[in-house]
């Protein structure tokens, strides 16, 4: 009953490929914790049909596997949300960085830009991650911490350095032994492993595309396991992944109180900027997908094309994957992630 209800979604999804919107996509729903939908249309890739292998870029989605990550060190006793960035990191100092804390860097409150203002040059040249993010040692802070919100690619990066640090271990390790290995995500990689390539789905319109330093191809961009945007998943661990926090998930990896902070407003009334739990949005989308979304829902959206939704008001969880990024068409991109997004909670609702 709930495939025919959602059969509108998916047509329209079918006509967004048919319009060369897009070339492919993968939309996954589970109500009351049991999947009533796994749909794809279309090619991921030239000659590669969109499908449950396929491993899509999840862009900034993997800033939720970063922020879980982080958690699971704070329940051991590792790390707190509160201590600031410069006694794990004393390199990062100067122009206020000394009252920025770990919950800064993970509610986009720190200060910190976006991201280097030379990133494309930077991906193009093909520098390693640590030279990706000098500029957040660098550059001036935007605001003073915890006064404003704004998004930040950098912080997340930052958060990853410091987790390894205290950690002992790299964060791609670490992400894989908290997260990926124990919650019995085996289709999600950071970094994508080189035998796992061919699975990959290719992202139009991204950062220094057509180059070998490509924000998201497999020989360069999805390598450095970037902690804003470098995990990729099969649709089906994306939905598993989104399950983990809700009554129904398959393993318990965090505990309820860190599922709660992270799924709890962090950041007071933000005007602007989002509101903010750990690593989750709330209430909505940052880009403007969640006109139906409820004040109690949290997931988060990747400039590839891809949004993650948990409705607990409705038991509800959406994963929608395709592969054409925001910078091809900002109004274009959202439009698609709010259609489907409203046509999923109409039907189902």
């Amino acid at each position: 009953m709930q495939q025919q209800a959602l059969g509108g979604v998916t047509e329209r999804i079918a006509r967004f490929i048919e319009a060369g919107e897009i070339s492919g996509a993968g939309l996954a729903v589970a109500l009351g914790g049991q999947i009533v939908l796994e749909w794809y249309g279309g090619e991921a890739a030239p000659g590669l049909l969109a499908g449950p292998d396929t491993l899509w870029p999840l862009a900034s989605i993997t800033k939720l596997y970063t922020a879980a990550t982080i958690m699971a060190l704070v329940e051991r006793g590792v790390l707190t949300l509160g201590i600031p960035v410069r006694a794990v990191l004393p390199e990062f100092d100067g122009d206020g960085r000394e009252a920025v804390t770990i919950r800064h860097l993970l509610t986009h409150t720190s200060g910190l830009l976006y991201e280097p203002e030379d990133m494309e040059t930077l991906l193009r040249q093909q520098l390693p991650l640590d030279e990706l993010v000098e500029a957040a040692f660098s550059e001036p802070l935007q605001f003073q911490p915890g006064t404003q919100v704004s998004y930040s690619d950098l912080g997340y990066a930052v958060a990853g350095l410091a987790a390894e640090e205290v950690a002992g271990r790299p964060f791609p390790a670490l992400v894989r032994e908290l997260l990926l290995e124990p919650a019995g995500l085996r289709e999600t990689y950071f970094p994508l492993p080189p035998d796992e390539a061919g699975r990959l789905a290719q992202v139009t319109g991204a950062l220094a595309e057509g180059t070998p330093g490509h924000m998201y191809g497999p020989g360069y961009g999805l390598r450095l396991a970037h902690p804003a945007w470098g995990v990729v998943a099969s649709l089906p661990d994306l939905l598993r992944f989104a399950l983990l926090f809700t009554p129904h998930a398959p393993v318990r990896i965090l505990s309820q109180a860190s599922v709660r902070t992270m799924t709890s407003n962090q950041v007071g009334l933000a005007a602007n900027g989002g509101i903010w739990g750990i690593g989750f949005e709330l209430a909505g989308g940052h880009f403007g997908e969640g006109d139906l979304l409820s004040p109690a829902s949290f997931g988060h959206s990747g400039a590839t094309g891809c949004t993650l939704w948990v409705e607990p008001e409705y038991d509800l969880v959406l994963a929608y994957v395709s592969n054409r990024h925001l910078n091809a068409g900002r109004e274009e991109f959202i439009r698609r992630l709010a259609i489907v997004v409203n046509m999923v909670l109409a039907a189902l609702t």
